[in-house]
C-alpha cells in the first residue's frame, strides 16, 4: 500500500511540472482538451446494464486509433464465445475516442483510460466492475496492475509488442517493474523476439505466447471492397491513373513523398499524390504547407460530392478513421514514420492490397514485418528521403516489378493470418473471476 502512494506522490509532482507544456500543447495544437475528469479521477459509475447479474464484464483498452482499430474485430470475436458478455472499450487519445465511438455500437460503454493514479484507477474499477481487464500491444502502469491483482482481475496483453528501447528501460529499473509483468495472466505475443522481451522484464514463461499479430488478421485485401469504391468514386480516380499513397506521415516523410511527386509529375500526368498525416492535430499545418506548392489540393474534409481526378494532383485525407481504406485506392505506398524517430508504421494494410510498398530506413516498431516483406522481395527499403524520387520515376519506368512486388506481399499477408482466432482460443483458457466487492 505504501509503494502505490509513494507512486502517487510521484505521479503528482511529475504532473504539476508537465502543466506548464500541456497548456503551451492545448493551445498550440487543440490536443489534451477532452477526457480529463475520466483520467484524473477515473470512470463514474452508471446504471448497469440490462443483462444477467452473471454477465461477465470484459475491459478492452486501446491507446489511440490503431489499437482501436484492432481491438473492435478482438470485440466481436469474444461476443460470439460470450454472448452475455457486457463490454468497456477505454483510450487515451481524443483521436482514439472519437474512432471507438464511431465503430462500436451503442451498447459498448466508451471511456478515457485512468491515469495511474491510485484514486482514479480504484474508482474506473469500482465503477467498471471488470472481471477481465484486455491491454492492446502493451499499457503496464503500476498502480493498475496492482489494484489488478488485489481485485483478482486477470490481465492481459494481446498482440503484444515490446520494443528493445522500451526492454531495456524496464530491465533497467528491474527492481520496479519486474512485478508489473510478473502479474500479467497471459501475454500474446506477436513473435519469438517480443515474446523472449517480456519473459526478460519479469513474466512467466508459461503465459507468455506467441499468437502472431492480429494486424495481419485485420487487414483488409479486398480493393473491391464497398468502402475502397466510394472513396475511389469520390475523387474520381480511374485505372490509368497511378495513386501515389504516403500514409501514416510524419514532417519528413510528407517532405519526402511531395519532393518526388513534384519531381515525377511531368512525365507522369496521370499521376496522383494521397497524403495521409499521423496525427490528426498537424492537419491544418499540413494543408497550410500543401497550399503553397505549385499544384492542386484538395482536403478530405471538405469534399462533400464526388470530383474528378483532373480536379485535384493532391489530396490531404484529414479525417480519423479511414486510412485502412485509403491504402485499397494506392497503386505505390510510402509508409510513413520511417524517415524520422518514430520507428515506422504499419506497412500490413499496403501490401494486403497488392500495392507497391516501400518504407525508410527506420522501422524498428516492425521489424519483424520488415524482415518477412524484404525476405520475399514484397516490399523497398529506401535509405534516405533524397532516394524517394528516384525509386518513384523507377516504378512510374517499369510498373510491371512493382505489381510482381505487390502480389507476393499480399500473398505473405494471407500466409501470416491467423492470429486473431489463436488469441481468442487463448483467451477462453482463462477462468473468468466472480466480481468482488469494490
Amino acid at each position: 500500500m505504501l509503494s502505490i502512494w509513494i507512486r502517487n506522490l510521484l505521479y503528482l509532482l511529475a504532473f504539476c511540472l508537465a502543466i506548464p507544456w500541456l497548456v503551451v500543447r492545448r493551445l498550440r495544437t487543440g490536443r489534451y482538451r477532452q477526457g480529463w475528469a475520466e483520467k484524473l479521477w477515473g470512470a463514474a459509475s452508471q446504471p448497469p446494464p440490462a443483462g444477467s447479474p452473471a454477465s461477465p464484464t470484459i475491459w478492452l483498452h486501446g491507446v489511440s486509433v490503431g489499437e482501436i482499430q484492432l481491438l473492435n474485430p478482438l470485440r466481436q470475436e469474444l461476443q460470439a464465445v460470450w454472448p452475455n458478455a457486457r463490454f468497456v472499450v477505454s483510450t487515451t487519445t481524443q483521436s482514439g475516442m472519437e474512432l471507438a465511438r464511431k465503430l462500436l455500437p451503442p451498447a459498448v460503454r466508451t471511456l478515457y483510460f485512468p491515469l495511474d493514479f491510485s484514486w482514479a484507477v480504484h474508482r474506473t474499477f469500482r465503477s467498471l466492475q471488470p472481471d477481465l481487464l484486455v491491454l492492446g500491444e502493451l499499457e503496464l502502469w503500476p498502480n493498475l496492475l496492482a489494484i489488478a491483482q488485489r481485485a483478482d482481475v486477470p490481465v492481459v496483453v494481446v498482440n503484444g509488442r515490446l520494443s528493445a528501447r522500451s526492454s531495456a528501460g524496464y530491465r533497467r529499473f528491474r527492481w520496479l517493474t519486474r512485478g508489473m509483468f510478473a502479474s500479467l495472466r497471459l501475454v500474446c505475443a506477436q513473435s519469438e523476439l517480443y515474446a523472449d522481451r517480456f519473459r526478460q522484464c519479469g513474466t512467466d514463461a508459461r503465459v507468455t505466447v506467441v499468437s502472431g499479430s492480429m494486424k495481419f488478421d485485420n487487414a483488409s485485401l479486398n480493393s473491391s471492397s464497398t468502402e475502397v469504391q466510394q472513396l475511389r468514386a469520390l475523387v474520381g480516380v480511374q485505372e490509368r491513373h497511378t495513386v501515389f499513397m504516403a500514409g501514416s506521415t510524419q514532417v519528413e516523410d510528407e517532405q519526402a513523398a511531395i519532393t518526388a511527386f513534384l519531381h515525377c509529375r511531368q512525365e507522369a500526368p496521370e499521376l496522383r499524390l494521397v497524403v495521409v498525416p499521423r496525427h490528426p492535430h498537424r492537419f491544418d499545418a499540413v494543408a497550410q504547407s500543401l497550399q503553397s506548392l505549385p499544384a492542386k489540393v484538395l482536403r478530405r474534409s471538405e469534399l462533400t460530392t464526388a470530383v474528378q481526378a483532373t480536379d485535384w494532383d493532391i489530396l490531404l485525407v484529414d479525417t480519423v478513421g479511414e486510412l485502412s481504406h485509403w491504402w485499397g485506392l494506392a497503386t505505390v505506398a510510402l509508409v510513413g514514420g520511417s524517415f524520422g524517430k518514430r520507428g515506422g508504421q504499419n506497412m500490413i494494410e499496403p501490401a494486403a492490397y497488392g500495392a507497391n510498398v516501400a518504407f525508410g530506413p527506420n522501422t524498428s516498431n516492425f521489424r519483424d514485418v520488415v524482415e518477412l516483406l524484404l525476405d520475399d522481395d514484397a516490399a523497398i527499403q529506401l535509405p534516405s528521403q533524397e532516394s524517394v524520387s528516384t525509386w518513384l520515376a523507377e516504378q512510374l519506368t517499369n510498373p510491371q516489378a512493382g505489381q510482381q512486388r505487390g502480389q507476393r506481399a499480399r500473398q505473405l499477408v494471407i500466409a501470416q493470418q491467423g492470429a486473431m482466432a489463436k488469441t481468442v482460443q487463448l483467451l477462453q483458457t482463462l477462468p473468468l473471476p466472480h466480481r468482488g466487492a469494490w
